[in-house]
Parts: structure tokens; C-alpha cells; sequence
């Protein structure tokens, strides 16, 4: 049996991966602590694990962003606000959140720790010395942002290039725009971890991310990521983590419907950007609704903000939520807006994709899809209806979306992320137990 603690910033895209790791850790027998907000301790105690809370400076309410950071919606650019919650969300959170590792580390001597890919407060633990802290362990859970010489700069969403030429631009935009669009916030993590005693990051700091833990497991197939010359031999893909199969489904009454004959388009906005229904679901029910061939199905990920109204057509249902191991196998297309558990879990059973999103990492997920083939990606967040309907069309009727998804699904099948995971975390732990005991035997 081995202890590992899992850290994970507290955000559902972040927490809930996390979580699957430490159930499958506990039944194994592992014995697992996780450490997030408050919020998420009843989901991380029916896992098996042990919870301990952040500390209070930073234990809030993700659904508080906007009260507790009230700055930032008062920014001019989405450049800004991302910029805003890079320094305050992520680079302030560093102290805390080590306190928190640190306090834990006293009564839970862990054989390793392992966060989502934008936990930061293991930074001064990694810049420190390899024989006083555990093993770490990174968990890509969006699409991969490391520089590379085959890739253009992460959030430009432009395709990869390894020509001669193309590793030149790369390498222009590359050391160009961290400077001149993140040179700020590089400097704000920077100043944080030197002020406290460690050193500077010796990397951009989303490279840091990726390259100082001991490992970094991306939860993808390499088939749908951009292929990197110079990939780090830390760096391994482990397939996708898929949501875990519903236990107490009970279909509605209109279930069968789905094998009808008709195509099934899913329609979703995903978990936190569907507070304005009008961007796509609302676009996609218009777009389709004169289509007697295909039926609709609508995830809003909670109850419908109020004061928004959506026409439903005849041919379309929209519900809060349906479990995806009970509906996608049933979906010849997904209309989404680029999360990435959700466009792995559609790549998985084959499923092509008709992808519209510009928020956080969404239009490299997207632009992932495009070049992949096994889907169109519509460049934006609010596609008009015409641009979807064209989409969804386009998908059903021409062979090679599905073809490329079936691909991707035969390679995601090779995979099994948590085993995969589980494996690797437990031979990372005897190395280090065994280059331990050599050193102490010197």
C-alpha cells in the first residue's frame, strides 16, 4: 500500500479528473488524501479518500469568481482577464496552496503527489531539492501547451508546422508573444517564488507546468495531439479518462426514440460556460429544427439561467444533463463548444464533432479537431445558425469525419488512463524508494 495525496485547483474541469484517479488509487488499496475547496469534500470523501480543505485565503465557491475577483470583468480584453486570473486565480494561490501540501506532509508522509496540470503551489517544491519532497506528478487534463519547435505559440489555435519554415515562425512566435503577451505574468510568478525563498522558474511558466514535475500523464492519445520533435521523455500519453458509467440511470419515456433511424445530434456548452444558452444551444435548436431526419438533444449542464427562453423545436429535447456512457454510443454527432472531457469521450465511441468555442483552452481543442479530421471547427463561440446547420450536415453526410473519428476511437482503445496512470505513479515510487536507499547505502 502506498499513500498518495492528490491536490487539484478547484475548478470541476480539474477537481472531478482528480477524483477518478484517487478512487481507482483507493480501490486498489492505495491510501489517498485529496486536497481542494471545501466545496468538493463530499465527492472526494465518497471516493474512499480522506479530504482536507484548502487553507481559508483560498477555499472559495468557483461559481464566486466574479465577486471574489471583481477586477476582472471590469477589464477591457479577454486578454486581460485571462491575464488577471492567471496572476490572482493561479500564481497567488502558490503560497497557500503549499502550506496546505506542507501541513498535510506532517501526518501523511505521501509517496507521491499528484495535481492537475495548473496547480502551481508544488513549484517550490519541484525548484527545491529531489530528496526533500515526494514524488510529483502532473495530470494533463486540456489540450497539451508545451513550446515546441513543430508548434505554434498554445492559444493562437494555429495548425502545427515541422517544415524548415514552419519551425522558424514557431520559433519567432514562440519567444515572441510569451514575452509580449504573458511577459507580465511571467514576472508576477517569478517575483512571488524569489520573495519566498525559492528560485525563479527556469521556463516559461506554462512549460514549467509541464516539465518540472517528474512526470506529466496527458490524458489523450498522441493521435490527437500535435506531434512534438522535441517532446520531453517525461511527457506520456495515457489515453483519455472517461466519465465513469452511470450506476442508477433510469431512461425517460421517450428513449427509444434514439433508435428510430434518425441521426442524434448532442448539442452541449459543457459544465461552466453555459450561462448564456444563446451562444450555441439556442443557435443549434434553430439551425436543425426544420431537419425531420435528425432529432436533437440539448445538455444545458443545470438548470436554464433566468430570463432565458429557448424555442424548442419539435424535433429536439433539451434536458440539464444525460449520463454520456448512456447517450453517446447512441449520437452520430456532437455539436459542442470544445470542452476536452467531453470531445475525448465522443473521439472515444467515434463520434465526429462540430466544435465552437473561444474561452480559456477551447480553440486549440477545437483546431485539435480540425486537424485530426474527425470534425469542423466553426472559429468562434457564437456560430450563426447557418454555420452549424452547414456543419452538423457536412459531418453526417460526408464519410471522412466519421472515418477519422473511428481512427482516433481504435487508438483511444489501446488505452486504459487509470491503469495506465496507477502504473506509472507506482514505478516513479520505487525508483525513488530504490535511488533513496543507494544513497544512503554511499
Amino acid at each position: 500500500m502506498a499513500r498518495y495525496l492528490i491536490a487539484a485547483t478547484a475548478l470541476p474541469g480539474h477537481v472531478l479528473p482528480m477524483l477518478a484517479i484517487a478512487q481507482h488509487l483507493v480501490g486498489l488499496g492505495h491510501e489517498v488524501r485529496v486536497h481542494t475547496a471545501s466545496q468538493f469534500q463530499a465527492q472526494a470523501e465518497a471516493t474512499g479518500a480522506t479530504f482536507t480543505a484548502f487553507e481559508r485565503a483560498i477555499d472559495f465557491d468557483y461559481r464566486q469568481l466574479d465577486q471574489r475577483f471583481p477586477e476582472r470583468s471590469r477589464l477591457p480584453s479577454a486578454h486581460a482577464q485571462l491575464c488577471c486570473g492567471l496572476k490572482h486565480f493561479f500564481a497567488d494561490a502558490m503560497a497557500p496552496q503549499l502550506a496546505g501540501i506542507r501541513a498535510i506532509l506532517q501526518n501523511f508522509a505521501a509517496d507521491a503527489i499528484l495535481t492537475d496540470t495548473m496547480f502551481c503551489g508544488t513549484f517550490p517544491l519541484l525548484l527545491g531539492a529531489r530528496q526533500a519532497r515526494p514524488a510529483i506528478v502532473a495530470i494533463g487534463i486540456s489540450a497539451l501547451p508545451l513550446s515546441s519547435c513543430d508548434t505554434a505559440f498554445f492559444g493562437t489555435a494555429l495548425l502545427p508546422s515541422a517544415t524548415a519554415e514552419g519551425r522558424l515562425r514557431n520559433l519567432a512566435m514562440n519567444s515572441n508573444l510569451k514575452q509580449a503577451m504573458f511577459g507580465e505574468v511571467q514576472r508576477y510568478f517569478d517575483s512571488l517564488l524569489t520573495r519566498s525563498g525559492s528560485p525563479a522558474l527556469p521556463a516559461f511558466f506554462i512549460d514549467a507546468m509541464i516539465t518540472l514535475p517528474d512526470l506529466y500523464l496527458q490524458l489523450t492519445s498522441a493521435s490527437f495531439e500535435y506531434p512534438r520533435s522535441d517532446l520531453p521523455a517525461s511527457v506520456r500519453f495515457v489515453g483519455p479518462l472517461l466519465a465513469p458509467a452511470s450506476r442508477h440511470f433510469n431512461p425517460p419515456d421517450w428513449w427509444h426514440e434514439l433508435d428510430d433511424g434518425r441521426s442524434v445530434v448532442l448539442v452541449t456548452q459543457g459544465t461552466l460556460a453555459n450561462q448564456n444558452p444563446a451562444q450555441l444551444i439556442g443557435p443549434s435548436l434553430s439551425a436543425l429544427a426544420g431537419m425531420k431526419e435528425i432529432q436533437v438533444i440539448a445538455t444545458t449542464g443545470g438548470p436554464l439561467p433566468v430570463g432565458v427562453n429557448l424555442a424548442i423545436p419539435a424535433n429536439a429535447r433539451v434536458l440539464p444533463f444525460l449520463p454520456y456512457d448512456r447517450l453517446l454510443p447512441k449520437v452520430h454527432a456532437m455539436v459542442t463548444n470544445g470542452g476536452y472531457g467531453s470531445v475525448n469521450h465522443a473521439l472515444s465511441l467515434g463520434v465526429p464533432l462540430v466544435v465552437a468555442g473561444s474561452t480559456e483552452e477551447k480553440p486549440e481543442i477545437a483546431a485539435r479537431v480540425a486537424w485530426s479530421g474527425a470534425g469542423i471547427n466553426l472559429g468562434g463561440a457564437q456560430p450563426s445558425p447557418r454555420q452549424i446547420g452547414d456543419a452538423v450536415r457536412k459531418v453526417l453526410s460526408e464519410p471522412q469525419y466519421r472515418q477519422r473519428a473511428k481512427i482516433l476511437r481504435d487508438d483511444f482503445a489501446r488505452h486504459h488512463a487509470l491503469a495506465e496512470i496507477a502504473e506509472a505513479v507506482t514505478a516513479l515510487q520505487q525508483t525513488a524508494d530504490i535511488n533513496a536507499a543507494c544513497t544512503e547505502m554511499a
